[in-house]
Formats: structure tokens, sequence, C-alpha cells
């Protein structure tokens, strides 16, 4: 019984002993850590030419082509074939760091592609510039967002060919930067709105394209040249489709298909091969017309295509008779974005100014008042000057001011009549405007926009 014991305790000594020795062969916690952040910084040495990465930021934006490569000084090249910030963005080192949180993380530390689309729209666009390393699966590392506070990101960085470089869409990207420079951009930032014609079919679509998030919102699509040929064709479709896009060498190419049925023609979109562009599209104002960009290409399936810029939209077009608008006088702005009533004409003019007003054609309770007029509301009296009976013609209106004029001061003299005509000449230049919905959640705003003068001021019905 004794021996037994004895060998019992022997055996029991055996193993503690052994597994003791396991534990000291085990390395450190902290040992693990290093251990993994150098084999991650080694991974993303190991292919020739860098990463390849399609970067979508979320699942409603286009994507982006990125090129990354590490080097051993903790430096990163990133090409990309984002022309924002004057094409800052094609070609860029910048430091990077490997660290250690709940996962292991890749940070780019300083200023560069991946920040510049974090901070639009206030940081809540729904990029990043930390991301968490998940796994490698097979030649790829796969990565997630760290800031997306609902579904994560997933970046799959796939290693780079020698070719991949020569598939940038810069001068596309270039291009369909251009049309940002054509529409209202003081009240709020404006998403360039176009028109994309496809000739042998004679159906125009109007869309909203933005080429920094590299998303489209289609609006309508209609049988003719112009708005007004639609209005007369009366043969037009509501569309209410979304989709993000990438570019690729002379294509755009949408994430999610378009596809209408139109004037017995089923058409379907998934890509745009734009090849010629110019600054021969016409301009928005009559009077004094600028050449807008226009882009001429081919659909597979349905021939040629122009993509032009246009002020269409049919937001507007709720912007109608027998309403009056006014705002504060605050806002109404010039083309540098100066309020009028703090540095400008109605400072001038009308130093206590309240109110702007725009009286388009709705019965009023004084018939001494045009149905149809404009002007300035005082802390105390109304400065109105007439325009002529007109609608809205789309989301356009035809401004053309007359010599008819209300004030209800009752000291009013010909210098009041020199100051509004003057202040209506300079606001309506040109004699026409469009008028678009204002974002703000519970309340029908119009924006309404001067395109002869780039002057703007919003409208509450």
């Amino acid at each position: 019984m004794i021996r037994k014991l004895t060998y019992y305790l022997i055996i029991l000594l055996f193993i503690i002993t052994s597994c003791a020795k396991e534990e000291e062969k085990l390395p450190s916690y902290e040992q693990r850590v290093d251990d993994a952040l150098t084999n991650l910084e080694n991974e993303l040495l190991v292919p020739e030419n860098g990463w390849k990465l399609l970067y979508q930021p979320t699942p409603e934006s286009g994507k982006y082509l990125v090129l990354l490569k590490f080097d051993e000084d903790g430096q990163v090249n990133i090409q990309s074939d984002l022309s924002s910030n004057n094409s800052e963005f094609y070609d860029q080192t910048v430091p990077y760091r490997v660290d250690n949180g709940l996962y292991l993380e890749l940070v780019l530390e300083t200023y560069g592609f991946f920040h510049f689309l974090f901070e639009q729209d206030q940081a809540l666009f729904g990029a990043e510039f930390e991301f968490l390393f998940k796994e490698k699966n097979g030649d790829n590392l796969i990565f997630e967002s760290k800031s997306d506070f609902g579904a994560k990101t997933q970046l799959v960085f796939e290693p780079a060919s020698a070719n991949d470089k020569n598939n940038f869409a810069r001068e596309i990207s270039e291009n369909l930067e251009k049309y940002r420079e054509y529409g209202p951009s003081i009240m709020n930032n404006f998403t360039p709105l176009q028109r994309l014609y496809l000739a042998d079919k004679n159906i125009s679509i109007y869309w909203a394209m933005d080429p920094l998030k590299r998303n489209i919102s289609v609006d309508m699509a209609g049988v003719g040249n112009s708005i007004e040929e639609i209005i007369a064709s009366n043969k037009s479709v509501g569309i209410f489709h979304n989709t993000g896009y990438s570019l690729s060498g002379d294509k755009i190419i949408l994430n999610f298909p378009l596809s209408f049925d139109l004037n017995g023609e089923s058409i379907s979109i998934s890509e745009i091969r734009l090849t010629d562009f110019s600054l021969t599209g016409p301009g928005f104002c009559t009077i004094d017309p600028v050449n807008t960009p226009k882009y001429d290409g081919q659909i597979d399936g349905i021939g040629s295509v122009s993509l032009f810029s246009t002020l269409y939209s049919s937001s507007g077009t709720g912007f109608e008779p027998d309403n009056v608008f006014t705002v504060n006088v605050f806002y109404v702005a010039d083309s540098a974005g100066n309020s009028l009533s703090e540095n400008g004409i109605i400072a001038d003019k009308y130093p206590n100014a309240a109110a702007f007003a725009f009286l388009y054609g709705a019965e009023l309770i004084n018939p001494d008042i045009p149905k149809y007029s404009t002007g300035i509301l005082g802390t105390e009296n109304l400065y109105l000057r007439g325009f002529d009976s007109t609608v809205t013609v789309g989301n356009k209106v035809n401004v053309n001011l007359n010599n008819t004029f209300y004030f209800s001061d009752s000291l009013a003299n010909f210098q009041d009549t020199l100051d509004i005509t003057e202040t209506t000449d300079e606001i309506f230049y040109g004699n026409e405007v469009y008028a678009f919905i204002y974002p703000i959640d519970g309340l029908t705003v119009y924006w309404v926009y001067n395109p002869c003068n780039n002057y703007e001021f919003l409208a509450l019905p």
C-alpha cells in the first residue's frame, strides 16, 4: 500500500513538473502581441506591387480604386482616382503604424485620401482612416472599419498587379468634377444636376450625380431633348433609383443598373462609356449664356448619349402660383455668399429691412397690392414691384419685372421707386430663376437660384 501511494505521488509530481515546464515554454501575452504586430507589418510588405483596394465607405456610396505600397520605414504610398481638392489625392505618401487595441489596427497617421473622405458631411459620410485587421484569406488581407457605428465596412486588400495603375480613371473623374461649377452653391452643398440624353431614342434622363461620393439619384425620364419638349410630349416617368458608381478607364459603372419603361421602350443601363468632353453645353442664362459641360459617349444596346449639366429638378415643381413666399432678409445672398442685408444692395437701400417677399399670384385682401410682385418688408412698411403674370415651367420661373409698384408708406416718393427698381433689377437680373427644395425636415422651404448672377434666396410659403 505504501509502495502504491509512493508510486502515485511520483506520477503526480511528474505531471505537475511537466505542466510547469510547458507553461514556461509558452510566450508571454506581450510577446504574443509583439509577434502579431510584426507578422501583420511583414504581411503588408509582401506584395511586390503593393495592394489594390476597391474602397466603398458605405453601401450607398460608389467605389474608389486605391493602390497602397507599404515600406519598412513606416511610410505608405497611396494612389487613387479621386480628383477632388485639385487632385492632391492622386499620389501621396503618409506615415502609418500597426497598433494593438481590441484588435490589431492599421492607422494612417497624417492627412490624406482616407481622412478627406472621413471628414465629408461633418464626419458623417462613413469613411475611415483606422482599420481593424480581421484575417488573412488566401493572399488577401481583410480589414474592417473602426469608426462605423452601424454595419462595418469591410476592406479587402488584394495583391496589386503592375498593370492596376493603368485602370485609374483620372481624366473622367476630373471632367465629372467640372459639373460642380454650374448651379447654386451658397445656401447648401448642391449635388450637380445632369441630363443624360439618349439620342437614338430621344429620351432624356434627369439625375443628381455627386462626383465626390460617387452616387447617382435618378429623378425622372421623358421623351424629348429638353424639359419643355418633355412637357409638350406629355410622356415621362418618375424614377426613384439610387446607386453608387465606380470609374474604370472611360466608363461609369453603376453598382445597381438603372431600368425603366418609357414610350414603348425598355431601357436598362449598367455602364456608360464617356469619350469626348467639351464645354459646349447650353448655358442657363438667356441674356448672358455661358457654355456648360458636355460629355459624349455610348451605351451598349442603346446607342449615342450625351451628358449635359441642367437645372431641372422635380423637387422645385411645387414652387407654383397662388402662393406668397417670404423669408428673413438675411437669406438673400449674392454670388460670393454675402447676405445682401449685411453687405449689399438691401443693406444700402433698406437698412431696416425685415423680410424679402415674392408674391406669386395669390389672391390678396388688399386689391392695390400686385398679385405678382416682389420686394422688401420693412419694420413698418412694404415696398413691392410687380412682374408679369407667369407660371412655373418645370422648376423655372420667368420674372419679367414691370413698372407697377406698391408702397404702404404714405410718404413714399420717387426715390423709393428708384430704390425698389434698382434692388429688384439686381436680384432678378436676367429675369429667370430656378426653384429647388431646401432640405429641412418638417418644413417646405424652397431654394431659389438666379443663373445669370448666381444670387440665391430661400422662400417659405
